[in-house]
């Protein structure tokens, strides 16, 4: 029999459907139950991309005895964490604090009143490798709750009145150009100098980061940065975590060679890995970068994309009974028998096969392997080209895994304007035209009043923020007034709604809600994705170039100055606010011409905005010159 969540908007909680445990999703009838019962709350936040999460339903939450459990002790609560970041973002938090980790699943305890006191992760079921079972820990809570609730909620509380003290202190301070070279300085320390990337397994994109170092490169022709940029840019278009046989990249590398991802594409990775490979190629010309751009670009042609408009969320790492990346993986005797004698040997080769299962990586590249067997590169290719398409076929007959086609306007915009900065750089009609279709559809979810997140759930700022700056990257490529518009209604109500009037900077939510709810945030840590304070600033100084409107450069000063304080401290945990305050110290590259626009806008520059205009200006900072 399906529980409450058989109608849930989420398809992560529709899975949950028909599991045994009497799920709510977080609403006010779930905070009653609890208090009119005296019931403590289990918090389960996941995504339906997530493997663990599939793992902790099926051994945890498909367990009769489990379920009965939680049902007789429990008011149990699921949520989406794409569908409400800001449920997730705090009580991450709370568990990161008590614990030193955080993640998905993640399992919380709390309060009726919604205040969390005990967290962690995934749990097994039974006790076992040094790990409390979740049965076990359902059962002491429990008891403790019963009888000696004191002290469960004593330590608790002092967490979460420190994270209250956090969300209150105050991190303005001036700044100039010294805090970008520290953040440089930090990304430069921190890298992987054999494999590519920042720090050790598990490996992230940092994509803002590597970003950062090219725009500072642009400028200043250093060549360290452009060495490990392209050091790590190789290092993660050759492995596992890029997709080798369609395109698109898996969220993050399990091991330091980028080789073994967890499989799940997720739509603001590879949004900001677009921007990120096309900006590369502008700089360097390599045809690695043209290639991977154009295969992210090809993956959401073939698979992300709705006829309507809009950027799928995500898709999943899992095939039938918890096979992570059973869809992606290859056994050599499969490979085998698909491929004839010279396809095999150049594919093993290429992809460094061996006895077992693959994950398809690029070992040697099609130059070393024409070097090797004496065979032109030419020919080469082309038989790499055959074996992949070969591949293709066999995987496209498997179990394809699950598409979440939820359309986030945070993610979305952030996909618009990387197709954008594609269709710039490369010329795809598609681009522009997916990119135009997917900004319409958006366009819908705001009344003029409120953006939605999604359908029915109200926008975070970071969906008025990151939309609109898919908008004024459509204006600038489409030239048509009403995306600009809507870009500066979209910003102009974000500070309405969500600005700090005292200190500077966006809060994430209004502030009200049960639990932590009401716990004001304002998200500075790009996580690694870009935060929206750390973008926001180049957003206000865009506008204000651009409109001339002199209030968002004022308020793009006063966000920077907010956060100031801490990036001084912490430089590596911002790099998108780097980026924005390169910005805002040299300035918007705007070009004002109709003679030389199609050229000025397919020509590369960091911070470069081009209007369709007869002025033939160009204007950086408070200095202009001729075009002409």
């Amino acid at each position: 029999m399906a529980n409450r969540l058989e109608k849930a908007r989420s398809p992560y909680l529709r899975k949950a459907a028909n599991q045994p445990v009497d799920w709510f999703e977080w609403s006010e009838e779930a905070f009653k139950k609890a208090k009119e019962e005296d019931k403590p709350i289990l918090l389960s936040v996941g995504g339906v991309w997530c493997h663990w999460c599939h793992v902790m339903a099926k051994k945890c939450f498909e367990n009769e005895d489990i379920a009965k459990i939680i049902n007789e002790n429990f008011v149990a609560v699921k949520v989406d964490r794409d569908e409400r970041p800001d449920i997730d973002r705090r009580y991450q938090e709370f568990v990161f604090a008590t614990t030193g980790t955080g993640g998905w699943p993640l399992t919380v305890f709390l309060t009726p009143d919604g205040e969390p006191f005990f967290g962690g992760t995934y749990f097994p079921p039974e006790d076992g490798f040094g790990m409390i079972g979740f049965k076990t820990l359902l059962l002491k809570i429990s008891e403790m709750w019963e009888k000696d609730r004191e002290s469960l909620l004593k330590s608790a509380k002092q967490i979460v009145e420190s994270l209250k003290k956090f969300s209150e202190r105050d991190f303005s301070s001036n700044f100039d150009f010294t805090l970008i070279e520290k953040g440089i300085k930090a990304v430069l320390d921190n890298m992987d100098y054999v494999n590519g990337g920042i720090g050790r397994a598990p490996k992230f994109h940092h994509a803002k980061a590597f970003e950062l170092l090219l725009t500072h490169y642009y400028f200043t022709k250093d060549e360290d940065l452009i060495k490990a940029v392209e050091l790590t840019l190789d290092a993660m278009a050759k492995g596992g975590v890029y997709d080798q046989l369609i395109g698109g990249f898996f969220r993050y590398s399990t091991d330091d060679r980028w080789h073994v991802p967890h499989f799940e594409k997720m739509l603001y990775d590879n949004a900001e890995l677009l921007k990120l490979y096309t900006i590369a190629y502008q700089i360097t010309k390599k045809e690695l970068y043209r290639k991977v751009a154009k295969g992210i670009v090809d993956y959401y042609r073939k698979f992300g994309v709705d006829e309507r408009g809009g950027f799928y969320a995500s898709q999943d790492a899992d095939i039938g009974e918890l096979e992570e990346g059973g869809y992606y993986i290859f056994s050599l005797e499969e490979i085998k028998e698909v491929l004839n004698d010279e396809e095999f040997r150049i594919a093993s080769l290429y992809f460094g096969l061996r006895e077992g299962k693959n994950v398809l990586h690029v070992s040697l590249d099609e130059n070393e392997i024409s070097e090797i067997l004496g065979i032109p590169v030419r020919r080469v290719k082309e038989i790499i080209e055959s074996a992949k398409e070969k591949l293709l076929e066999v995987r496209e007959r498997r179990e394809t895994p699950f598409i979440d086609k939820t359309i986030y306007t945070n993610w979305n915009g952030l996909m618009i304007e990387a197709m954008c900065d594609y269709y710039k750089s490369f010329n795809d009609p598609w681009a522009v035209e997916v990119a135009e279709k997917s900004g319409e559809r958006l366009l819908k979810f705001w009344d003029g009043d409120v953006l939605l997140h999604t359908d029915d759930v109200e926008g975070f700022s970071e969906d008025y923020i990151f939309f609109a700056k898919g908008l004024i990257a459509l204006f600038e490529i489409t030239q048509k007034g009403k995306y600009l518009n809507a870009a500066v209604e979209i910003t102009k109500r974000a500070v309405d709604l969500f600005w700090d009037h005292k200190r500077g900077g966006f809060f994430d939510r209004k502030s009200s809600g049960n639990g932590l709810l009401s716990l004001k945030v304002k998200d500075i840590q790009d996580s690694p994705q870009q935060s929206v304070n750390g973008i926001a600033p180049l957003l206000l100084t865009t506008l204000s170039s651009v409109t001339g409107t002199e209030e968002f450069g004022a308020l793009a000063k006063k966000s920077l100055r907010a956060f100031a304080g801490i990036l001084e401290k912490y430089p590596l945990i911002s790099p998108s606010y780097m980026i924005s305050l390169y910005a805002y110290i040299r300035g918007i590259y705007l070009v004002k011409t109709r003679r030389h626009f199609e050229e000025m806008l397919r020509t590369f520059r960091p911070f470069k905005f081009v209007i369709r205009d007869d002025s033939e200006l160009v204007c950086e900072g408070n200095v202009c010159r001729s075009l002409k």
